[in-house]
């Protein structure tokens, strides 16, 4: 079964799928979270600030590199996903 990579933005789900290369729903699996709670910090759009340090150890273990390494993963693709969800507007002069 192929992995769908279009996917919503946000950090978490990027890194899953990205880095990873397995589905949410499998990783949740795999780690003993519920899907619903993961996928309700998608939703509400939680901070990477505000994600639980289990979580980010599970993270790191099926990523196979350090917790901090991981942390500014997610903050860098954090990053992103604002910059994505607010583009500076381009002022246009009006005649």
């Amino acid at each position: 079964m192929r992995v769908k990579t279009y996917v919503y933005p946000h950090p978490i789900n990027a890194f899953v799928i990205g880095r990873l290369g397995i589905s949410v729903e499998e990783f949740c699996e795999l780690h003993g979270y519920k899907q619903g709670t993961v996928s309700s910090w998608v939703t509400r759009n939680r901070s990477v600030k505000a994600i639980p340090c289990d979580f980010l150890y599970s993270l790191s273990l099926s990523a196979s590199i350090p917790m901090d390494e991981v942390y500014k993963e997610l903050l860098l693709l954090e990053e992103q996903f604002y910059l994505s969800m607010n583009p500076k507007k381009e002022k246009t002069y009006v005649d």
